[in-house]
């Protein structure tokens, strides 16, 4: 969806903004006859079009560039997102075979301290697991985070910067 489907183009703004300007060129000079005043009125209704066009289109084309900043942000975010889903579903896979394959450990022991023994070493590994799986997401969250937000903090000074200069 265009962000400017509804707004008139520029080039019709001016034409209503001369032919306005015109008209009231005209009308002050048949109240002053003999004098200069509609030349000037006329250059000052032309600089105003011109400085309104040119604030029009530095308008837009920061529109269109903050939405098309948006568009690639939300796209970063989603294929982020998406990253960050299939890695918890691998590791809830990988979790659920341990826990099969440790299940299966068990069933065949054939003392308690064996069992005892295979349980401290499930133990032992389930926790390196969760640390192992908690720093993949962490990194996958921060570079989620950096994907979306520094796009849009460059695109926000870059607006600024537009239209302070």
């Amino acid at each position: 969806m265009s962000t400017n489907e509804n707004l008139p183009s520029p080039d019709t703004v001016a034409e209503q903004t001369f032919v306005a300007a015109q008209k009231a060129t005209e009308e002050f000079a048949s109240v002053l006859p003999g004098t200069d005043a509609p030349n000037m009125v006329r250059e000052m209704a032309v600089q105003g079009i011109a400085a309104a066009r040119n604030v029009y289109e530095t308008a837009r084309n920061a529109a269109e560039e903050a939405t098309d900043m948006m568009e690639d942000t939300y796209e970063n975010a989603r294929k982020s997102f998406t990253e960050m889903n299939l890695k918890l579903i691998d590791q809830a896979q990988a979790n659920a075979d341990r826990v099969f394959a440790f299940a299966k450990e068990v069933a065949g022991a054939k003392t308690v301290s064996e069992a005892v023994e295979l349980q401290t070493k499930f133990a032992r590994e389930q926790f390196e697991a969760f640390a192992s799986q908690a720093r993949e997401l962490q990194e996958t969250a921060q570079k989620l985070a950096s994907e979306t937000a520094g796009p849009m903090k460059d695109a926000w000074e870059k607006a600024t910067n537009k239209f302070n200069a």
